[in-house]
């Protein structure tokens, strides 16, 4: 594990690298991003550290990336462009690290899920390589959340308030991030709102019991619909972020999921290279 800095528009961009261990060339690699209501957490906090190490024990190169929060007078574009950086100062050293540039995938997790996706279109919309593939966890991707199922409705009908999302609040945190109401949001902002076509693969992830799942239900739905190929799960029994909780049965079949789907994506590049059948 060793700390360095890549070069972003607004100053130096703090990452952290995760190797695995022993020697080996041909590695994935994944760009991640925490989360924290785009104000809180780093690259110390659970849903960041123990993300970093479990994967790099299975054989991912982890690079997790300490974005500009917004905080200070710190809005959007600023963590975003952190990403964006971040990601590109990646590909630049990849080969270094042991990585084919296409196997770098891009992530993260709530907030964390909201600069990926948006980096990725960022990336898109410029012409710039993309990620092998997009892993968003429990994304927090549009301004104002969806409308929640029937289902998810009873499912949060149970849960104390400390464990909900509620309008208010919400607003509160999305607004803070734009530094700006949410009716000025942009696609790249809130990618819920963007022209989904011609990204990569992607996972997401939501947990059972969180009133994020209908942000990220209706991202897989939009996704679909723009040709992306999508794998959507559900973490059952779990709230909002539980890969902060490293130790729940969850949280370890979620990593398990993201470390398989790594491989997976490793596995397809090197038939596609080779002239075989695309990804399905």
């Amino acid at each position: 594990m060793t700390d360095e800095h890549l070069r972003g528009p607004h100053g130096p961009v703090p990452v952290r690298i995760y190797q695995p261990l022993g020697d080996g060339t041909g590695r994935p690699l994944l760009v991640w991003c925490h989360g924290g209501a785009f104000a809180y957490g780093d690259i110390d906090m659970p849903e960041a550290d123990a993300t970093a190490r479990v994967l790099a024990a299975a054989g991912t190169v982890v690079v997790s990336v300490d974005y500009r929060r917004a905080v200070d007078g710190v809005h959007y574009p600023v963590p975003l462009d952190d990403v964006v950086a971040a990601y590109q100062g990646t590909l630049q050293v990849a080969e270094a690290l042991g990585v084919a540039r296409r196997r770098v995938h891009l992530g993260g997790a709530s907030a964390g899920a909201n600069l990926a996706a948006g980096a990725c279109l960022r990336l898109r919309d410029s012409g710039a390589d993309l990620p092998s593939s997009l892993i968003l966890l429990y994304p927090c991707v549009h301004p104002v959340l969806p409308s929640a199922s029937a289902e998810l409705a009873d499912r949060l009908s149970g849960l104390p308030p400390h464990l909900r999302f509620e309008p208010e609040g919400y607003a509160t945190v999305i607004e803070n991030y734009l530094g700006a109401t949410a009716a000025t949001a942009t696609g790249e902002a809130m990618p819920g709102l963007a022209d989904l076509r011609g990204l990569p693969r992607t996972l997401i992830v939501n947990c059972e019991y969180d009133e994020l799942r209908a942000s990220g239900e209706a991202f897989a739905g939009s996704l679909r619909d723009a040709g992306v190929d999508v794998d959507q799960r559900m973490a059952p029994g779990v709230t909002h972020g539980h890969l902060n909780r490293p130790n729940l049965t969850e949280a370890r079949r979620t990593l398990s999921g993201m470390s398989q789907w790594i491989d997976d994506a490793a596995r397809v590049g090197d038939v596609e290279e080779e002239g075989g059948a695309a990804w399905r």
